[in-house]
């Protein structure tokens, strides 16, 4: 047979067949990946040194990665000597190497990349001291290597155009506001006075509404008392705040006051949202305490929305009898007693609002008299812009704007195509505020703004202060960043390190760990099912809204505290509040507010994997699979993604009768070869969490909707009856390398022998996200180094974090 290796290497960068990988590949590689054999579709035969053809370099990266981790050759063939595979490693690797070196040297690693449309409103936000939403009118962007802040998935399009522009006016609107100043309100609501409580109260001596139809009272919802009315409705049309008119558009101080009723001594989670007929928002959530008022207070921003008052867990009592067939004068059941509802706003500092100069610059104003105020989308307008000079205001307020809009100083001449769009605009009768915003429309759609501008090599100072900036805040840098950048100063080490401290200290830090945490645990993707009702009666929308906050908690946990990265697969604390904690059988945890609770050394929580929020993204909302889950620990925690399923190989469908466990499906799915190989991989992890079922509670028996025997569980003090105990669980299993765990805190005992590979897997991790570019093959030795100064600086994430900025490859395009 001619020889594998004169091939495939001849053109490889020495230009001459290697006598280290020679003998390595005829020995190892020529019996299953010639022409006539092919395993796995791979027939180095025909495989030659091109990788400037992408799939081409694929391949070889693959190569070493396979022989790199031991899977290659296969564990039934005769095993290579450690030297010789070393070698064999070392001489792939340089070419490789050196291939992937001499690519970034002349383009660099990131491509041009634009804001995706998170950053896109952030900035605008930022730019023009606005908060209207944004991102909803511009198109999805889609995720590569995991996020979508890499630059092979921010693609251009027409329809982003139109859609930039669309974007652009409408921020521009919520800016330029020359009306009035608006009446603030501030008032008292209750209740009592809502016409829709009004015509069905039951009071206490029980006035049936209806009185030509006495049966009319069992359908009162509603008991008034003296100080209150108690609700045992959730029906958003009988329980929004109707006589509530918001004065304007703007932020609102909302305070109210109320208990709980007939509670069983627990406490009731209260929703507050804003409708406007259209979508419904929460704005804010809190525990009420049974029989004894509480007084909650927030902020939130409105426009025309309406307030609804919710609960969860109301309007059933311990048969399960509603309130409809009842009559709330002789409910037995929970229900939430309001005792008012305060509203004030909008708050108002000064008029007109500061968005108007970001965006106009420093334009005089003149106050027009009542006779001549005009109305502006039903709005009384009481100012107009009166420049002394039109065009000499346009191109001041223009390049103010673009100084701002490009995060960097402006080239000469740069503002000139800009100004001259306005200037013509004013030419042609335009108003000078109409002119002004075709300027800015301009400039919120130029490239200079909707692009990173990145040059190969080192970044500048104003480059690396945006990639700083979008890395830990998803918006653009701020005055002391650019000062810095203009001063030289920023990419001095002791004056980077200093920043980053100062950026994760920020507020706007939040957005780093939504953003980050949000794609990286797939958090994003808590929406995606939903649990059901059957299987599953205690969740509710508090539980899945509690399940990510306490992913977010922790991980803030973790990067304030500097905690080793290890604490992501086990720790002795979690971040809980009332509704999770109850979720998780933890007991001496009230209110919505999430606080670290130190675990019993017997608890399986702890770490991420047995976090509610990533198990039920790591189901499908019936049933639980061990594929999914482990899939989703070797992708997200080890950084290696196993390889799709063959085009032949059908999906396991769920069994919801209880006849048969995910663990018997999946013995069947293994005994085709080409689902053993990867399953032995992928399935583990997965067994290791199936003491959890699709919403996170922990369990020792399936639930089913047929087979198995009644449940004594109780939810909100009733009988559950909506399933029955299953087939026990069995949550062992047995890893690759023939070590075995019985559950999973055996599991992450022995994950956590892996750790260095999780802290390698999240250094890559944050540089993607971070860079916006995947990590190839050049990079490798970085990440390397990254993970060294960490674990020298004691392994925790703030440090990890420094270490990633400080890197070469996060200095660099």
């Amino acid at each position: 047979m001619r020889s594998l290796v004169f091939l495939i290497l001849t053109n490889l960068a020495s230009g001459a067949p290697d006598t280290v990988l020679k003998p390595f590949f005829d020995k190892h590689c020529a019996e299953c990946h010639d022409g006539e054999v092919k395993k796995g579709g791979l027939d180095l035969s025909a495989l030659h040194w091109k990788p400037e053809e992408r799939k081409n370099l694929d391949a070889w990266e693959k190569i070493y990665d396979r022989v790199t981790k031991g899977e290659m050759p296969p564990a039934k063939k005769e095993r290579p000597e450690t030297k010789a595979q070393g070698a064999f490693l070392a001489s792939l690797q340089k070419p490789l190497h050196e291939f992937n070196q001499q690519q970034q040297a002349t383009a660099g690693r990131t491509v041009l990349r634009r804001l995706n449309r998170t950053e896109y409103e952030n900035t605008v936000h930022d730019l023009l001291g606005i908060d209207v939403p944004l991102k909803h009118i511009l198109p999805e962007d889609s995720i590569m290597h995991g996020f979508d802040t890499v630059a092979e998935g921010l693609r251009f399009s027409q329809l982003q155009i139109e859609k930039y522009l669309e974007a652009a006016d409408a921020a521009l609107d919520a800016a330029i506001v020359l009306t009035q100043k608006p009446e603030p309100m501030k008032k008292r609501f209750s209740y009592k006075d809502e016409e829709g409580i009004r015509k069905n109260l039951d009071t206490p001596a029980g006035t049936i509404t209806d009185k030509n139809n006495p049966n009319s009272a069992h359908r009162v919802m509603f008991r008034e008392l003296p100080d209150a009315v108690i609700m045992f409705t959730t029906a958003d049309y009988l329980v929004g705040l109707k006589q509530c008119r918001l004065p304007s558009p703007g932020t609102y101080k909302i305070k109210l006051s109320g208990y709980a009723v007939q509670s069983q001594g627990q406490p009731v989670a209260l929703m507050i949202y804003s409708n406007n007929y259209r979508e419904k928002q929460l704005l804010a959530y809190c525990d009420l305490p049974p029989d004894q008022p509480r007084e909650f207070e927030f902020t939130a921003n409105l426009t025309n929305e309406h307030i609804v008052i919710n609960a969860e867990g109301i309007g059933h009592d311990k048969s399960g009898k509603n309130v409809h067939g009842i009559g709330a004068k002789d409910f037995t059941g929970t229900g939430i007693a309001m005792q008012w509802v305060e509203v004030e706003g909008p708050l108002i500092t000064t008029w007109p609002p500061p968005s108007l100069k970001l965006a106009m610059g420093d334009v005089p104003l003149s106050t027009l008299p009542p006779f001549k105020r005009k109305d502006r989308n039903g709005k009384s307008i009481g100012f107009e812009f009166a420049p002394t000079d039109a065009k000499a205001a346009l191109s001041t307020g223009l390049t103010q704007f673009a100084t701002r809009a490009f995060r960097r100083p402006l080239e000469p001449g740069e503002t000139d195509r800009f100004v001259k769009l306005a200037t013509d605009s004013l030419d042609a009768g335009q108003t000078f505020e109409n002119a002004m915003r075709v300027g800015l429309r301009a400039l919120m759609t130029a490239p200079q703004f909707l692009l990173f501008e990145e040059r190969p090599g080192k970044l500048d100072d104003f480059a690396l202060a945006s990639r700083l900036a979008y890395f830990l805040w998803s918006t653009m840098p701020d005055a002391e960043l650019i000062q810095l950048a203009t001063a030289k100063k920023l990419t001095q080490p002791a004056t980077l390190r200093a920043q980053v401290e100062r950026l994760l200290k920020s507020d706007k830090a939040k957005a780093f760990t939504k953003n980050f945490v949000g794609q990286w645990l797939d958090m994003r993707g808590i929406d995606a099912t939903s649990p059901d009702k059957r299987l599953y009666p205690e969740f509710d929308m508090l539980l899945q809204i509690s399940m990510v906050s306490e992913t977010e908690a922790f991980f803030n946990e973790v990067l304030s505290k500097n905690l080793p990265v290890s604490s992501f697969i086990d720790s002795d604390f979690a971040m809980l509040n009332r509704r999770l904690a109850e979720h998780y059988e933890i007991e001496g945890v009230s209110n919505e507010q999430f606080r670290r609770v130190a675990l019993t050394p017997d608890s399986p929580r702890g770490g991420v994997l047995t976090q509610a929020s990533v198990l039920k993204v790591t189901a499908n909302g019936t049933v639980t699979s061990p594929v999914l889950r482990g899939a989703w620990v070797l992708k997200r925690l080890l950084n290696q993604p196993p390889a799709p399923p063959p085009p032949s190989v059908g999906s396991i469908e769920p069994d919801t009768r209880g006849t048969t466990t995910i663990r018997e499906q999946l013995a069947k799915h293994r005994d085709s070869e080409s689902c053993a190989g990867c399953h032995q991989n992928i399935d583990p992890p997965g067994f290791a969490l199936e003491s959890f079922d699709v919403i996170g509670g922990w369990r020792e028996t399936y639930r089913s909707q047929d087979k198995g025997t009644n449940t004594k569980r109780k939810l909100n003090g009733q009988n559950v009856w909506q399933y029955k105990e299953g087939l026990p669980v069995d949550a062992s299993g047995e890893l690759p390398d023939g070590r075995t765990f019985t559950g999973i805190k055996d599991f992450k005992k022995l994950l956590i022998s892996q750790q260095d590979q999780v802290l390698n897997a999240l250094a890559s991790k944050l540089m993607i996200y971070g860079t916006g570019a995947g990590i190839q093959f050049a990079d490798r030795a970085a990440i390397e180094t990254v993970v060294k100064q960490t674990k020298a600086d004691g392994g925790g994430l703030r440090s990890l974090v420094h270490a990633v900025v400080a890197s070469p490859v996060f200095l660099s395009k």
